[in-house]
C-alpha cells in the first residue's frame, strides 16, 4: 500500500480540473495530512493512541522521510500529550508533507504535473485504475478500492478501515458521492469507522480541529493603507512609468498589502513572497481573470479565450493546448529552430545596425508559427505587433482611449491578422492533413469539433493567432533583454559563446546537448529576474479571503506584484547586480518559495514557459555561434518601455563586428 498521506491526496484529487483538495481549506488539509502521518506511525508500531493520549512505543526510525520527522519530534518532546496535540503539532508542516507526498506520487508514475500547478493521474493510471505501490506491487487505484469496500459486505482490510475513517472525518465522501450514494453507504461507513480504536481516536481529534473555525482577527478592508496619489489620476503615472519599481517601493513602505488607484480604477495590491505564496496555495480558489480580459474578448466577439477562462473550462483548454506549447514539442524540432534562425541572420552585414526588439520579433514569430501551425507569418509581423499592442493598451490596461481602435493603422492591422487566421485555419482542413504531424491548429479544430461549446467558432480566430502572438511580448523581449545583458557583460558573452561553439561542434543540437548549456541557462534565468517580462498580474476576487491581517472581499480588483521579490535583498543579495551564480546548486536563490516568478503564478501561469526557455537559449546560441556582436553605440544604456508590458525601446541596437566561421 501507499502511505495514508499519499492515498488521501489521491482521494482528494479532482480528476476533471487537476485541483488538489478543492473541498478543504489549506488549514484543514494540513490537519488531515497530520492525522494520516500519525496513522502510519501507529500501523508501524511506533506509537499507540486512545481517546485521551498518544504514547510513544518505539523511537526507531521507519526509514520514511515524512514519518520519521514526526516520530523524532514525538521522541524529543517526551511526556504524554493528547492525539489532538500531536495532530496540531504535525499540521504545522502540512505543506511540506503535501509537497513530498505529491513528489513521491509523481516519482512512482501515478501523478503528473501540468502547467499552472495542476496535477492529474497519469494517462495509463487513469485508464487502467492500477498503479505500482511502494513495494512495486500492482494495486487497485485507491478510489476504486474504497468504493468497492463501501458498496459490498466484504470485511475491509485494516488499512482501509483507517483510510475510510480519515476520509469520513474530513468530509471527503460528501464530495465524491452523490446524496443518494452517500445515503446508501452511510450506515456502512459508520460501522467501519468503529472497527479500529486507533482510527476512532485520530478521526475524533481530527474532526475537533477541522470543524472548529479559526477565529478571525482580520481588519476590515477600509483599514488597508492607501498609497497617496495625484487628484483624479491617482497613482496612474507612477505605475505607468515602472509598475514593478512602484510596487517594490510601496512594499518597502507599507508591507505586502496596500491600496492603489489609476484614474477611476481601484486596486488592492498584494505584493512580495507573501502574495506569491498565497497565489501558489490559494489563488485558484479565490481569484479569477475573467473581468480583466472582458473588454478584450468583447471586442473580438470571443468568449473562452484561455487567458480569461477560469475553473474546469480553463483546465480543459490547457490540457488541449499543453502538448503544443511543451518543452518536448520544441525539442522535437531543434534543427528546424536553428534553420529558421539562420535564415533570418544570414543576410546580416556589418554596415547596418539592427533593432534588437524588431529582429527578435521576426525570428521568434517565425519559429513559433512554423513549429505550431506549419505556416510562416512572414509579412504579418508588423501587423501582429500593432494589433496586439493596441488591443492590450486599449482593452486591458485601458491606458489609451477607444479611439485608437479606429485609427487606420489598427484597422489595417486587424484586417491583416484576421486574414492570417483564416489562412491558418483553411490550411488545416482535415482533408489536407492526412499523414502530417498534428500541430496546434489541428488540436484546436479537433477541440472545436468535439466540444463546440468549449471552443465555439467565434473563438477560433483569436485562438488560432496564439502561436503567432505568444512570443511578441514575451520570448522576443526576453531575447532582446538577454542580448543586452550579454553585450554589457563581456565575460558572460564569452562563456555563452564557448558553450554554443561546443554544442555545434557535435552537430545539430539535441535535447542532451542543450542540457550542457549551463551558463547559458543561468544567464537566461538572471535576465528574467532583472528584466521581468510580466511584472504584475491583475485578478478579481471571486471568494473573500484573509491576507496578512486584512479581509479582501469578493469583487475586489487585485494587483499581484509577483516579481517584487526579484529585487529584494533578503532573497537575492545585491539584487541590482547581474549574477548568474545565484542559480547554482549551492546558492539556489530562486528555489526559495515565492521568490522567483518569471512566468507568472497560479492557474494562469505561462503555458509555454518551458518551450520559451529552449527557444530563447537556442536562438541566441545560434546567433553567437555565427556572429560577433557589439552594442551600437558602445555606451548605449537600455531604455525600457513599460506599457503595456516591459520591452526594450527601439533605440536598443546592435551591430555585426564580424561573421564567425562555422565549425
Amino acid at each position: 500500500m501507499l502511505r495514508f498521506a499519499e492515498e488521501i491526496l489521491l482521494l482528494l484529487l479532482n480528476e476533471e480540473n487537476g485541483e488538489l483538495a478543492p473541498i478543504l481549506s489549506s488549514r484543514a488539509l494540513d490537519v488531515v495530512l497530520a492525522g494520516a502521518v500519525l496513522m502510519d506511525l501507529a500501523l508501524e508500531d511506533r506509537i499507540d493512541t486512545d481517546l485521551k493520549q498518544l504514547i510513544l512505543v518505539d523511537s526507531t526510525p521507519v526509514g520514511d522521510d515524512i514519518l520519521d520527522l514526526t516520530l523524532a519530534d514525538i521522541a524529543q518532546e517526551g511526556g504524554v500529550h493528547t492525539t489532538h496535540f500531536w495532530i496540531a503539532r504535525t499540521a504545522e508542516r502540512g505543506e511540506a508533507i503535501r509537497q513530498r507526498a505529491v513528489a513521491r506520487l509523481v516519482e512512482r508514475g501515478i501523478l503528473e504535473f501540468a502547467p499552472g500547478g495542476f496535477i492529474f493521474l497519469r494517462g495509463d493510471v487513469s485508464r487502467s485504475r492500477r498503479y505500482l505501490d511502494q513495494d512495486g506491487e500492482v494495486v487497485e487505484e485507491v478510489r476504486l478500492r474504497i468504493m468497492r469496500v463501501l458498496f459490498s459486505d466484504d470485511i475491509p482490510d485494516p488499512h482501509d478501515v483507517v483510510l475510510i475513517s480519515l476520509a469520513n472525518a474530513c468530509g471527503l465522501f460528501e464530495s465524491i458521492l452523490s446524496k443518494d450514494e452517500l445515503a446508501a453507504v452511510r450506515e456502512r461507513i459508520d460501522l467501519i469507522k468503529q472497527l479500529d480504536m486507533l482510527g476512532r481516536s485520530v478521526a475524533e481529534a481530527l474532526g475537533q480541529i477541522t470543524l472548529a473555525p479559526p477565529v478571525s482577527t482580520a481588519r476590515p478592508t477600509q483599514e488597508i493603507p492607501q498609497v497617496r496619489g495625484w487628484p483624479l489620476v491617482g497613482n496612474a503615472f507612477a505605475m505607468g512609468r515602472d509598475i514593478g519599481a512602484f510596487l517594490l517601493e510601496q512594499y518597502l513602505k507599507s508591507g505586502p498589502v496596500f491600496g492603489v488607484r489609476a484614474f477611476n480604477r481601484h486596486f488592492i495590491a498584494l505584493v512580495g513572497v507573501e502574495a506569491n505564496t498565497f497565489m501558489i496555495k490559494e489563488g485558484k480558489k479565490h481569484l479569477r481573470s475573467h473581468e480583466f480580459w472582458r473588454h478584450f474578448n468583447e471586442e473580438l466577439g470571443s468568449r473562452n479565450v484561455i487567458t480569461s477562462v477560469d475553473g474546469p473550462d480553463h483546465m480543459r483548454l490547457r490540457k488541449a493546448e499543453v502538448a503544443s506549447y511543451s518543452r518536448k514539442r520544441i525539442e522535437d524540432h531543434l534543427e528546424e529552430v536553428v534553420h529558421i534562425t539562420r535564415h533570418h541572420i544570414d543576410p546580416w552585414t556589418a554596415d547596418k545596425p539592427l533593432s534588437a526588439r524588431r529582429t527578435f520579433m521576426s525570428i521568434i514569430c517565425e519559429q513559433s508559427g512554423i513549429l505550431l501551425t506549419g505556416m510562416s507569418p512572414s509579412g504579418y509581423v508588423d501587423d501582429l505587433d500593432v494589433f496586439l499592442d493596441t488591443m492590450l493598451k486599449v482593452k486591458l490596461t485601458r491606458q489609451y482611449p477607444a479611439l485608437w481602435m479606429r485609427l487606420p493603422k489598427m484597422r489595417r492591422a486587424r484586417e491583416r491578422v484576421e486574414e492570417l487566421s483564416a489562412r491558418a485555419l483553411a490550411l488545416h482542413d482535415p482533408a489536407k492533413r492526412a499523414g502530417q504531424e498534428p500541430d496546434f491548429i489541428d488540436d484546436l479544430l479537433e477541440l472545436h469539433r468535439a466540444d463546440p461549446q468549449l471552443m465555439p467558432e467565434t473563438d477560433l480566430m483569436i485562438a488560432s493567432l496564439g502561436p503567432f502572438l505568444v512570443g511578441l511580448d514575451t520570448a522576443a523581449n526576453a531575447c532582446a533583454f538577454m542580448l543586452y545583458a550579454l553585450l554589457k557583460h563581456p565575460y558572460l558573452l564569452a562563456r555563452m559563446t564557448t558553450e554554443a561553439d561546443a554544442m555545434f561542434r557535435q552537430g545539430m543540437p539535441t535535447p542532451e546537448a542543450l542540457k550542457q548549456l549551463d551558463a547559458s541557462r543561468r544567464i537566461l534565468m538572471e535576465t528574467l529576474r532583472v528584466y521581468p517580462i510580466v511584472p504584475a498580474l491583475t485578478r478579481t476576487v471571486s471568494n473573500s479571503f484573509e491576507f496578512e491581517g486584512y479581509t479582501i472581499p469578493a469583487g475586489t480588483q487585485v494587483l499581484i506584484g509577483s516579481t517584487v521579490p526579484h529585487k529584494l535583498p533578503a532573497f537575492f543579495p545585491q539584487p541590482h547586480r547581474f549574477d548568474i551564480d545565484r542559480y547554482t546548486a549551492e546558492r539556489a536563490e530562486h528555489r526559495q518559495q515565492g521568490a522567483y516568478a518569471p512566468f507568472g503564478l497560479g492557474a494562469h501561469s505561462c503555458l509555454g514557459g518551458r518551450f520559451a526557455e529552449v527557444q530563447i537559449m537556442l536562438t541566441l546560441a545560434t546567433i553567437l555561434h555565427e556572429f560577433e556582436l557589439a552594442l551600437e553605440p558602445a555606451d548605449h544604456e537600455l531604455k525600457i518601455k513599460q506599457v503595456p508590458h516591459p520591452r526594450p525601446s527601439n533605440s536598443f541596437k546592435f551591430r555585426i563586428v564580424r561573421r564567425r566561421p562555422r565549425g
